[in-house]
């Protein structure tokens, strides 16, 4: 086929693509729905009105759904430790995955026979300790994230059962004040209290259990498990996570600017920086950002770059070595800093929180002797049972908050860990490879 025969054909094509978008768009479009090429869509001007009345009445038209024809089975759960939960989360993030395999890769290739032989392998040196502590900085973040979510999914789980125990005691609070009413008896409140308030407690059960579906779907995605799957986790956070306290918080920072992965990173690359290394190094740079790591300009004399580029010699490069060294340092500097007030801030967050979960239980400790009082009083025949309905209901509460302190200060351990950068060294990470220490870890069944 000739030459004027492939530029007919090129040009048959072009001309037949632009008749078919053509053709495609007069038939997406119609009068009604676009008027011309780029114009916008017509909408009619409208005032502001009141929104919430009709959003109101389109509520009130929704009606329950009809139950299944067959019994739902109760919910089956499995359980998940602490320790599995951080080992799986590390184990299974994708791009830290993707990150290890690259790296293998540069560690199977073969080295080539020629003269740059030198510098192939300290580039491939210094990328695979870029890809090797990114992918633990990765595995870090994952571990800490889901292990987070963790000990909110048991929150939500011990809210699930205090809300199920208000609502009993709703429930028969207002079988008994409709007694009493029927008995001709003052109430303390008009009836239609208690029945706001197991309306209420009924929309934060709902609420609560749409919350667990929402972190048992993060923590399947996390795991690496069949979304698939009915069952749900049964976290125990009675199991410690190696330590809950911080002694020293200096250790832990020293710890932590020691440890951390990224920290790590930039320490390698500011060693190793040379200028066969330069191009890994300021892709790093522009990676954070774009205008970081630009390269010098050009030499004038095109000659003297052609030359440069057969001898491996380009005028100026040791200036941009150097260059790119302190932009480097200073961004360690930087990272360095923001690692100790994250290592600190946790900490301190471990100290308070304990402090919290005391105080906090004081508080039960009040409401359970005001209960025992009202009790014995109720016992005695003394008209007392709305204040001992009252004093049951603050002290679920109570209990609320002494569980939301508790599993604060075990989220606030996993931060100083997160922080120091070891979530992924405790799960057999530590030099990159497969998880060593994960033996225990459950599998996706």
């Amino acid at each position: 086929m000739g030459r004027a025969s492939i530029i007919w054909l090129a040009g048959l094509a072009i001309l037949l693509g632009t008749a078919g978008c053509t053709v495609c768009h007069s038939y997406r479009c119609t009068e009604t729905s676009c008027s011309a090429e780029g114009a916008e869509p017509p909408l009619p001007a409208v005032e502001r009105n009141a929104l919430e009345p009709d959003l109101l009445k389109l509520a009130a038209s929704m009606k329950p759904a009809e139950p299944p024809g067959d019994a739902q089975p109760p919910h089956a759960y499995r359980a998940l430790t602490p320790q599995q939960c951080q080992c799986l989360a590390a184990q299974h993030a994708p791009l830290a995955d993707s990150l290890d395999r690259q790296r293998q890769k540069l560690q199977q290739e073969a080295n080539d026979s020629h003269l740059c032989q030198h510098k192939s392998e300290k580039q491939r040196a210094f990328q695979e300790s870029m890809l090797l502590y990114s992918a633990l900085e990765i595995r870090d973040q994952a571990a800490g994230t889901t292990l987070d979510w963790y000990y909110e999914l048991a929150g939500v789980e011990a809210r699930a059962d205090l809300l199920n125990t208000s609502l009993d005691r709703a429930r028969d609070t207002l079988a008994r004040m409709e007694r009493l009413k029927k008995q001709g008896i003052r109430l303390p409140a008009p009836l239609d209290e208690y029945q706001r308030q197991i309306v209420q407690l009924q929309l934060q059960q709902a609420q609560n259990q749409l919350r667990i579906e929402e972190i048992n779907s993060r923590l399947r995605q996390a795991m690496a498990f069949d979304p698939g799957h009915h069952w749900r986790f049964w976290p125990d956070p009675s199991v410690p996570l190696s330590t809950e306290t911080v002694p020293n918080v200096e250790e832990a920072v020293h710890l932590g600017l020691a440890e951390r992965p990224q920290l790590l990173l930039l320490r390698a690359m500011i060693a190793d920086l040379d200028r066969d290394t330069l191009g890994a190094a300021r892709s790093l740079l522009q990676s954070i950002n774009p205008l970081l790591g630009m390269s010098d300009p050009p030499a004038h004399c095109k000659l003297l770059t052609v030359v440069g580029k057969i001898l491996h010699i380009q005028p100026g490069q040791d200036a941009e070595v150097e260059r790119v060294r302190a932009q480097l340092t200073d961004y360690l500097h930087e990272r360095e800093r923001k690692v100790e007030a994250d290592i600190r801030e946790a900490a301190y967050e471990v100290h308070a929180r304990r402090k919290l979960v005391i105080l906090a239980r004081q508080v039960v400790a009040r409401w359970e002797e005001r209960i025992k009082d009202l009790e014995k009083q109720h016992a005695q025949g003394l008209p007392v049972f709305a204040d001992l309905t009252s004093a049951y209901m603050e002290s679920y509460k109570s209990r609320g908050e002494v569980i939301k302190e508790f599993l604060g200060w075990k989220i606030a351990a996993v931060k100083v860990k997160q922080a120091q950068g070891i979530l992924p060294a405790e799960c057999g990470y530590t030099s990159g490879g497969p998880c060593e220490t994960c033996a225990a870890c459950i599998t996706d069944p």
